[in-house]
């Protein structure tokens, strides 16, 4: 059997999670094309945010440097790259920030945040020399290059003046060093020394090194020298390359498909959204009650098989599968014979993540949350059904071709509400998507108040592009409307504060809805 190909942040985030030994989701690790350096703040839970390259003028962005788009500048990218994944997964495993919470009180926050951050990358290369002696030759390598570069590029400052003040400042810098590495000194008497003499403290910072302002000035970019990656670090970088290229590809085709259909709408552009996963897992854990039943029920689904009765043989009911979810029942007949329904269905999800959905904005996050989670499960193949946001864009949750893996739950899982409601062209954009999918029967779920904003009559657009779904045979039900937007939609459910009850109005009206289609 040919193995699967992993997404490029699913093979990111197995180095990761693997390397820091913490379960994926038990930790706040964002993924971003919109910060430059890394990012680590350590309040009262540890977060990361690792920089992704960004493309620009043909070249690639990374971490204040420029890489040529070419195998060999692709290689020195994924070098700095990976050196990035496993400093900050090596964080993760071996740093405990809060032995400096009592420590730091009354301090310069720049001067102790130097001086941990100094104490904390020891304990790190410990980590990574007794984990992998070869990957840390590997960094211990791009280290000599960055500062090989450093000593010939520099032109305002010395070299004494960019590393470390003074031969014997140098030394007693290493000696400091040599004593944490070996566990002589303990971190606080450390770190109390290295307070008072900060004029020790090295004054570079290592590219792939985590700063803690995500508001950080942009420094003009250097070109990247060129490291020699070897045994199982160049391998990895290989890969990276690979799927990366995989993944560029396929995500730039999805995009220009998606472009083709927004003549005469209003969006700004299509776009894929960077995820959290760990804000998912939140949502996931908060909702976890609710999620327990549906599994439960789709469990005994599946049980069927040991000893299946000769009604519960066929095709899956989804209607009936929900119902049962919805009405927590113990034996509902959710299939249907072959000879009587040979019906195939498409859902789209469209989420309405305006500023006017704030008042409400979290509990929309669960509930798409939960209709994902059932989507996923109910309709038994990932091609079935699609999941969008929109605003003054229109965001790629899920395309059909996507599988529900942790890149797209970590999508769900970055929402947040701002900009207008395009509501009529998102309605239309997804009509349009829809139109190619061949399935017999089309539904359109989008969670919404109903105000639309953003052009002139707009809701009169809205009105026209409702009647133009009717007429196309394509379902649409309104999830989430006031009193006062309900009569714009044929099918609607009213909000509701309450998570089941929502999840429950929303299968009654799909059953509402499939009922008359049949």
């Amino acid at each position: 059997m040919k193995d699967k190909v992993p997404s490029f942040l699913e093979f990111v985030e197995d180095i990761f999670y693997t390397f820091s030994q913490i379960k994926p989701g038990n930790i706040d690790v964002v993924f971003s094309k919109k910060t430059q350096f890394p990012i680590l703040k350590f309040n009262s839970e540890l977060e990361i945010v690792i920089p992704l390259p960004r493309k620009q003028d043909k070249k690639y962005v990374f971490e204040g440097m420029i890489f040529d788009n070419d195998s060999n500048g692709r290689k020195n990218l994924w070098c700095m790259f990976l050196a990035t994944i496993y400093h900050l997964a090596s964080h993760v495993c071996v740093s405990r920030y809060s032995e400096y919470d009592q420590w730091k009180k009354n301090k310069t926050k720049d001067v102790y945040l130097h001086v941990i951050d100094f104490i904390e990358d020891v304990s790190v290369e410990r980590y990574i020399s007794h984990t992998s002696s070869e990957i840390s030759e590997n960094i211990k390598n791009i280290n000599s290059k960055f500062m090989q570069q450093i000593q010939t590029t520099s032109t305002s400052h010395s070299v004494c003046d960019l590393k470390i003040c003074g031969f014997d400042n140098e030394g007693k810098i290493e000696n400091i060093r040599t004593n944490l590495l070996n566990k002589q000194d303990g971190v606080i008497s450390s770190a109390d020394f290295l307070y008072q003499n900060r004029e020790l403290l090295p004054r570079h910072n290592l590219p792939y090194c985590e700063l803690h302002d995500p508001v950080q000035m942009l420094r003009s970019e250097e070109k990247s020298p060129d490291f020699e990656p070897f045994g199982i670090f160049k391998e990895t970088v290989e890969r990276l390359d690979a799927v990366w290229l995989i993944d560029e590809q396929l995500k730039s085709k999805l995009l220009r498909t998606y472009g083709k259909y927004l003549k005469d709408l209003n969006f700004d552009s299509v776009i894929i959204p960077q995820g959290n996963f760990h804000n998912f897992m939140q949502l996931k854990e908060k909702a976890l009650p609710l999620l327990r039943r549906i599994s439960q029920q789709i469990r005994m689904v599946a049980n069927i098989v040991d000893e299946p009765r000769i009604d519960q043989i066929g095709y899956l009911n989804m209607q009936l599968a929900i119902q049962s979810i919805a009405s927590e029942g113990q034996s509902t007949d959710i299939f249907e014979r072959d000879e009587i329904k040979r019906v195939e269905e498409a859902w789209a999800i469209v989420v309405d993540k305006s500023a006017s959905m704030s008042l409400r904005f979290d509990q929309i996050k669960e509930f798409t949350m939960c209709v994902a989670e059932s989507a996923n499960e109910l309709a038994g193949k990932s091609d079935a059904w699609a999941l969008f946001s929109f605003d003054n864009n229109f965001q790629i949750l899920k395309d059909f071709k996507e599988k529900y893996n942790h890149e797209v739950q970590a999508r769900i899982g970055s929402l947040e509400n701002n900009g207008l409601s395009l509501l009529p062209d998102a309605l239309e954009l997804t009509r349009r998507i829809l139109a190619n999918d061949p399935r017999e029967r089309k539904y359109i779920f989008v969670i919404t108040d109903g105000h639309s904003s953003g052009y002139e009559r707009i809701n009169q657009h809205l009105t026209k592009i409702a009647k133009k779904l009717d007429v196309s045979g394509v379902s649409l039900i309104a999830i989430g409307v006031s009193k006062s937007t309900s009569k714009r939609f044929r099918n609607s459910v009213r909000g509701s504060s309450d998570l089941k009850q929502l999840v429950t109005k929303f299968i009654t009206a799909y059953k509402t809805v499939s009922s008359d289609d049949m």
